[in-house]
């Protein structure tokens, strides 16, 4: 039992100090027998954080490349600490990615649950308007191809949402679930069969092998500055409101269900963006609410405890206000309420 108790796996973290301006780095121990958390600051060799259970963080939130939320601090996980870990973790925590052509926020939708229902998390998802420099380079593979004029004529200027999967031999199942470029080949129940109508209309773009799936998250996904000049967010700031899908609904595999009653709703996504909120920026958002509401400190907690998706929502019909209307949508903010009031359709889980 005490051996059990000290097993670990253990990842390179790092930590930007905006006080000091560096990048501190730390060994990350995670414990599966309780879910309980270490970390050991590597410069000064000693303990930074003792052993403690964060809530909301197991070992599926552990990839190369993660945010993660730790006491205050956004750790990235950068690589692999030991042998043994990389052994034991490297192909459940596979990453890849996939673009989401332009379609119907549903179908968007269905693509996210049928990915979630296989094994594949969204760990990372921005919807932007490419230009033919960024289709390129997402296609550099197929720029000889006889289709590639055509797919460039497509998607040139459009908006299509990226996305990081993270799972078990996250790029080679990935491509099973889409199935043949060509829908009318592919087999009955992928995506592309489901959903395509042609080999440049197919629904969703995915990297062929792992290395190329590192380098288009690296473009799709770049880190400051490069992130405010490239692919940037599509707001269109008008008649308008917020939307967020809460940390709780990510890890539960709800977005997709959400983005199908939003289209339903009559509504549309024209920006999104998920993001990791730090606690003090959380408090900042809630303030309004701060010695009002009872249930403030866990909301600043919630919002705080991983992923969440913020997304820019516009009523289909341009008569109506956005915001008005979609709060009827969303509901009571306590799903109890929801419940006895009998909302027929709600977006509170």
């Amino acid at each position: 039992m005490e051996g059990a108790y000290k097993d670990k796996y253990s990842f390179i973290g790092e930590w930007y100090d905006n006080q000091a301006s560096l990048i501190r780095r730390f060994n990350v121990f995670y414990y599966p027998t309780d879910d309980t958390l270490e970390m050991f600051d590597l410069k000064n060799r000693k303990t930074f954080v003792r052993r403690v259970k964060v809530n909301g963080i197991t070992l599926d939130n552990f990839y190369i490349g993660c945010t993660l939320y730790i006491l205050g601090r956004l750790i990235k996980i950068v690589d692999f600490a030991c042998e043994d870990t990389r052994k034991k973790l490297h192909k459940d925590m596979e990453i890849t990615f996939a673009m989401l052509k332009p379609l119907p926020t549903k179908i968007a939708g269905k693509i996210l649950t049928h990915f979630q229902e296989h094994g594949l998390r969204v760990t990372k998802m921005k919807k932007a308007r490419l230009t033919a420099d960024d289709v390129n380079i997402l296609y550099r593979t197929q720029l000889t191809d006889p289709t590639f004029p055509f797919l460039l004529d497509f998607l040139t200027g459009q908006l299509i949402y990226g996305l990081e999967l993270v799972g078990k031999d996250a790029v080679s199942v990935c491509l099973k679930l889409l199935g043949e470029r060509d829908p009318s080949k592919a087999a009955p129940g992928t995506i592309r069969a489901l959903y395509g109508t042609d080999m440049v209309r197919n629904c969703v773009h995915a990297s062929g092998t792992l290395e190329a799936a590192m380098e288009d998250l690296d473009y799709f996904f770049p880190p400051p500055p490069l992130n405010t000049a490239r692919l940037r967010l599509t707001a269109t700031l008008s008649n308008c409101t917020l939307c967020i899908v809460k940390p709780h609904a990510v890890r539960e595999g709800k977005l997709g269900a959400a983005l199908e009653c939003i289209d339903e709703g009559g509504f549309e996504v024209t920006a999104l963006n998920m993001i990791v909120v730090e606690n003090i920026n959380a408090a900042e958002f809630y303030e309004v609410y701060k010695g009002i509401v009872p249930e403030y400190k866990g909301m600043v907690e919630e919002l705080s405890s991983g992923p969440c998706v913020a997304m820019e929502i516009v009523a289909k019909d341009k008569s109506l206000n956005t915001a008005v209307e979609f709060r009827k949508l969303v509901g009571p903010s306590d799903p109890v309420s929801v419940n006895s009031l009998q909302i027929p359709v709600s977006l509170i889980y």
